[in-house]
């Protein structure tokens, strides 16, 4: 309880340095950096969550611990304010975090989602004609990380991934979202800002980049 207070303060300090000043061109690149990704045809457009999220985590033997887990989605529930919940049932689950190699859970990784994966785990997620995502796979192959916290950097990137940010940063090595593993295992208040913006009023999913740009020119 005590570190979401904290995270919470901190985003809220944050959210108002931000507001007081306007966007610089090079947020505003950031930004489209990494909220644009291309849709079935080709056209960069905003993709984002709008149904209600039923995470489920699978775990192999000893792999990993989901509390932090947990935290990840609670931070992130704060900064969307998505509905995100721990699933109750295997009917419900929309968002899957499968810990260990793609063979110790069988049939439960769909072998469409085979290419997406490297020896470290990947990503896989699903969208419809309106930009919005309401499937996502995210598999962490524990074994293959040598250090404990490249876990939990690996985790934490690849999460909040699918939440709509599927290119990287190359500019902000002590991002989240920069481009190489960097050890970073908490959301700072460069990320949280971006987060935030990406799950405000200002963006819809499906917005192309015209649009995008459109509404940064007011801010």
């Amino acid at each position: 309880m005590k570190t979401k207070i904290l995270f919470m303060l901190s985003f809220f300090v944050t959210l108002s340095a931000f507001s007081q000043n306007r966007m610089s061109l090079v947020d505003k690149e950031n930004f489209k950096t990494i909220a644009l990704s291309k849709d079935q045809a080709g056209i960069p457009i905003i993709k984002k969550w709008v149904v209600p999220i039923h995470y489920k985590v699978y775990s192999a033997k000893g792999a990993y611990s989901i509390v932090e887990i947990d935290s990840i989605f609670t931070q992130i529930k704060t900064l969307t304010n998505l509905d995100i919940e721990r699933a109750k049932n295997d009917d419900e689950v929309n968002f899957s975090v499968f810990l260990g190699g793609k063979d110790d859970f069988g049939t439960q990784v769909p072998s469409v989602t085979a290419q997406s994966f490297s020896k470290y785990g990947g990503t896989y997620y699903k969208f419809n004609n309106k930009g919005e995502i309401y499937q996502a796979i995210d598999l962490i192959t524990v074994a293959s990380f040598t250090d404990q916290r490249d876990v939990r950097n690996a985790l934490r990137r690849s999460i909040i991934k699918l939440f709509g940010f599927f290119n990287p940063l190359e500019n902000t090595p002590t991002s989240i979202f920069y481009s190489q593993s960097n050890n970073v295992v908490n959301f700072d208040a460069y990320d949280s800002f971006l987060v935030r913006l990406l799950y405000g009023p200002r963006f819809t999913a499906g917005m192309n980049s015209a649009q995008v740009d459109e509404a940064l020119n007011k801010m």
